[in-house]
């Protein structure tokens, strides 16, 4: 009844609702917020000149590289180490092809334990030992899984192959990787770490007196979906195959908890717990490792960015575990990548 004596004040009405309408469509549009935007602040004086008005206001995270603006009143950046290096967590790929110990000089690295995963059986040491006489190199094997296509007992001829480097050759120390406890299987299952049946690997470890250095998990993210709410969503997007997520995988705290098992069980054994025990995320559990097992040291490999993000608390630990933390940095000989290590270890 209102609107049929008010016809005028109806067609207003409605034109209003229609043309907010109109406006939130256009709104909808960056270039249209843009440039609505620059009128208002000439309006009000806030810009006097040109104005962008072409720019982005979406991009692809993996196109996003700011320049920091920080200028560092003084900026701290060692050309050399404090102190002459024991590099444990290296690597000497197939491709490298510098002169490994000219490289280890120039970055005042004394010795190289290189953890060469597939140096499995007295042949291939001498082969790599051949590449690399001296005594500044120092080679950990892995385990000569091609025993679990075997008959018999695989982890019995493991050990056997284990104790033939160590008693022939003199090898200092064993790697293993990520794949044990993930990944590696026998008849079709899991090895779990703490699986009773690789006792007579850690026993020729003990009688020996090999250093253990174990790659278990990797950060908790890679066992997390590959969505908006995981912290590495870039790195996995781009890298799916480095996930762990899903069926068929085990669990992030199963995994550590099988390995800390294993560590418990196996005093006699010295282990190192490579990538900072992936715990370089959770201080208070990286301290209940260490004090918990004697047997246990860590090292620093490709871990720092996650130290970085807590550094006071990683200084105090790092001061407090000074003689059970092992400088490490997953790689050949690489002054770019070691003076990111000198930086984060030795400047404020």
């Amino acid at each position: 009844m209102f609107f049929k004596n008010h016809p005028t004040l109806k067609k207003i009405l409605i034109g209003l609702f229609v043309f907010s309408w109109v406006l939130l469509l256009a709104w909808s549009f960056h270039p249209v917020r843009v440039f609505t935007r620059i009128q208002i602040a000439h309006a009000l004086g806030w810009h006097s000149g040109a104005m962008p008005r072409d720019t982005e206001e979406i991009i692809a995270l993996q196109e996003f590289h700011p320049r920091s603006q920080l200028i560092p009143e003084d900026p701290q950046k060692p050309e050399k180490p404090g102190f002459p290096l024991v590099e444990f967590h290296g690597h000497i790929f197939p491709s490298y092809k510098d002169d490994l110990f000219k490289e280890m000089t120039a970055l005042r690295t004394g010795l190289f334990i290189d953890l060469a995963l597939r140096t499995t059986t007295v042949e291939k040491y001498d082969a790599l030992r051949a590449r690399y006489p001296s005594e500044r190199l120092i080679i950990f094997p892995g385990l000569n899984y091609d025993r679990l296509k075997e008959e018999g007992d695989p982890f019995q001829k493991m050990a056997d192959d284990l104790e033939a480097l160590a008693r022939d050759r003199g090898v200092k120390g064993l790697k293993l990787w990520k794949d044990l406890g993930i990944f590696r299987k026998y008849k079709g299952e899991i090895i779990p770490l703490d699986d009773s049946r690789l006792d007579p690997i850690w026993d020729v470890c003990a009688k020996y007196h090999l250093i253990v250095a174990i790659h278990t998990a990797d950060p908790p993210a890679f066992f997390d979906p590959i969505d908006e709410k995981n912290e590495r969503f870039e790195e996995l997007a781009r890298r799916p195959e480095w996930s762990f997520y899903g069926d068929g995988f085990p669990d992030f705290r199963e995994l550590l908890a099988e390995r800390d098992r294993l560590f418990a069980r196996r005093r006699d054994v010295q282990f190192v717990a490579l990538h900072f025990a992936e715990l370089a995320h959770d201080l208070g559990s990286a301290r209940k490792l260490l004090e918990e097992n004697p047997n246990v040291m860590i090292d620093t490999a490709q871990r720092i960015d996650e130290l970085g993000r807590h550094p006071r608390a990683v200084q105090d630990f790092f001061m407090k575990y000074q003689d059970r933390i092992l400088y490490g940095t997953d790689g050949p000989p690489d002054r770019g990548k070691a003076e990111i290590y000198w930086r984060f270890f030795e400047t404020d």
